[in-house]
């Protein structure tokens, strides 16, 4: 995996104050993915962070070359991205959604459901949407069930629970 790729942390939302801050509402539960960004890329342009400070759960950005709430309105509605060595360090079978979106799913007997295009949090736990042959798949992400995440060749094994895929 290419630790330099951009990674989407949040979404620009509207300037703060008068001096061209931006606040961002992140899509991250932590916020030290921007604590740890000397550059962040709003939509296709990277700015230089001159500082940032967290206010009520948000973080209120302030980029060089934005000095006005002028200029920092035309960055409303715009992702904002990070380098991915720039994201908190995991724990050990954790993994951030973007390493599963686009991973190939297989049961423990070898049938091939499909890609995860989705992941929906729940509270419990996060339910992966896998499309495939079977068509949508729902998967509880818990212990039980998903059995391996092999990162390196996009893989994962899945021991589904009853009734979750159609028989053959």
């Amino acid at each position: 995996m290419t630790r330099n790729r951009l990674v989407v942390i949040g979404r620009a939302a509207k300037p703060f104050g008068i001096r061209g801050e931006i606040k961002v509402k992140p899509f991250t539960e932590s916020l030290e993915s921007f604590e740890n960004s000397d550059v962040l890329v709003f939509g296709e342009t990277a700015y230089k962070v001159t500082r940032i400070r967290i206010h009520k759960g948000a973080a209120l950005v302030s980029l060089e070359g934005i000095d006005s709430p002028e200029a920092a309105s035309k960055l409303m509605g715009t992702l904002v991205k990070t380098g991915e060595g720039n994201l908190p360090a995991k724990e050990e079978d954790e993994y951030y959604w973007f390493e599963l979106l686009g991973m190939c799913v297989f049961t423990t007997d070898g049938r091939d459901l499909g890609k995860i295009t989705q992941i929906t949090p729940t509270g419990a736990n996060d339910v992966l949407h896998v499309e495939g042959s079977y068509g949508e798949v729902l998967l509880p992400m818990i212990e039980d069930v998903v059995l391996e995440v092999d990162l390196e060749n996009e893989k994962m094994t899945v021991d589904p629970l009853d009734g979750l895929i159609p028989d053959d």
